[in-house]
């Protein structure tokens, strides 16, 4: 069983017997070769990302199916590199299972690259040891006696800037899926693109249609020449209102013998038979402007502005 002896940081040599009750805020993982596989080549590159390129074949000899893993290089020294394969999958299934809390793991590291300082250890009772050609291997309990217990000393492990490059979440969607997925896109894609086609012919007939009419009742083709006709039209419906408002609330008065009505531009001119001027003029100048009033001996004449 492996403790947490701080609180706020944790470190773990994982393995797959590891059993944790506690965990820390903030978890380096040391990663136990159960995980991996690690070999040293002798690759005629310059860099790691070159090097990377490769490594699957260089790997064939000695595992199956290559596609799933992911691999990792650190240069050594000049065309010699130490090189990992890992199943992504495998370490993230351990990790949940083991219920270590993802978002508390600050970084994953090989535990080849960071216990080198012990040439045998034992951890979860598992032991491990370097072989000669420096590679951390899991060994079977009886070949090694008296083992140093890494879990009492882990805290003791300066680790280096050689980090597993993981992701820390499981492949949501299986590869026997993608097929079906990319069917069912396909269809969207389809049917999306079908619907435009068809959303473009009836933009393309309502424009035809619209230009079309146009023709026929000799309206003008642009929209500003279009937008000048309407704005006057409704500058005339509205004089048109106020006229019609204007007549009606003088006709609505019966008081008044109004003999005649007639407009001319923005002027509207009234005759009256016998009535009395000052009632009229007070009846109208309460809505409307009084321009003049001429009154003889059997009519009063009124102009007034709308």
């Amino acid at each position: 069983m492996t403790s947490v002896s701080n609180k706020e940081s944790q470190k773990i040599f994982l393995t797959t017997n590891t059993n944790i009750n506690e965990f820390g805020k903030n978890i380096n993982i040391i990663l136990s070769p159960e995980f991996y596989w690690v070999r040293n080549f002798e690759i005629p590159v310059k860099t790691e990302a070159q090097a990377r390129h490769v490594l699957p074949t260089l790997f064939e000899d000695i595992l199956e199916d290559i596609s799933i893993l992911t691999y990792q290089v650190f240069k050594l020294e000049e065309n010699k590199f130490l090189c990992f394969a890992y199943d992504n999958k495998k370490i993230y299934e351990v990790i949940k299972k083991t219920n270590i809390p993802i978002s508390n793991i600050n970084a994953i590291y090989f535990a080849q690259n960071e216990c080198k300082e012990f040439k045998t250890f034992g951890s979860d009772n598992l032991k491990f040891m370097y072989t000669s050609d420096g590679i951390l291997v899991k060994v079977p309990n009886g070949l090694l006696e008296e083992v140093v217990d890494l879990n009492k000393i882990i805290d003791n492990i300066n680790l280096n800037s050689n980090k597993l490059q993981i992701k820390l979440y499981n492949n949501v969607i299986e590869s026997k899926y993608y097929y079906s997925l990319i069917i069912i896109f396909a269809i969207l894609i389809f049917l999306n693109v079908t619907k435009y086609i068809d959303y473009s012919n009836e933009i393309i007939n309502l424009e035809n249609s619209i230009l079309e009419n146009k023709k026929n009742y000799n309206l003008p083709s642009s929209m500003i020449q279009t937008k000048s006709i309407l704005d006057k039209y409704e500058k005339t419906i509205k004089e048109e209102n106020k006229k019609r408002e204007v007549i009606s609330y003088l006709l609505g008065n019966t008081k008044f013998n109004l003999n005649n009505v007639y407009v001319e531009n923005d002027i509207i001119n009234l005759e009256y038979l016998s009535v009395n001027k000052s009632d009229v003029e007070n009846f109208i100048s309460k809505k409307y402007k009084i321009l003049s009033s001429i009154q003889n001996s059997f009519s009063l004449k009124v102009r007034i502005k709308l």
